[in-house]
């Protein structure tokens, strides 16, 4: 009888110490996925601020666009003005973009960084090279 006692305590204590390394695993998950959506939240919060920060920029680099094109007359003018159109166009897409990314979360939010950073990547080279071409003709 005697070992079939022992053999009871000591699954007892391997069972106790399986739920306390199921708790233990389940605790550390749980505080694992609370850790990566704080730094999934924080990385979002910091790209919002990034392109809030650019589209400010390009707004007052547009402006001083608009200034040198009201200084030109003619076919120039009319180049300045396109270009101009062409970048607020754009930059009015990006600013829809980045409201829809502040809505979205998780995966959407991963897929929307992507598609901003290379629409960002798109008016950035847009608006270099107007400023080139523009710049050539003063």
């Amino acid at each position: 009888m005697r070992p079939i006692a022992a053999a009871f305590v000591v699954l007892s204590l391997v069972s106790q110490s399986f739920a306390t390394s199921a708790d233990e695993v389940k605790t550390k998950t749980a505080e694992a996925a609370t850790a990566a959506a704080d730094y999934t939240k924080e990385q979002k919060e910091q790209f919002q601020k990034d392109m809030e920060e650019n589209l400010a920029k390009m707004k007052k680099e547009i402006a001083e666009m608009k200034e040198a094109a009201s200084k030109k007359s003619g076919e120039a003018k009319a180049e300045y003005n396109d270009q101009i159109k062409a970048l607020e166009k754009k930059q009015e897409e990006m600013k829809k973009d980045l409201a829809k990314m502040k809505k979205s979360s998780g995966k959407a939010w991963g897929e929307m960084k992507n598609g901003m950073s290379k629409a960002w990547d798109a008016i950035s080279d847009s608006y270099g090279k107007a400023k080139a071409h523009l710049s050539e003709e003063k």
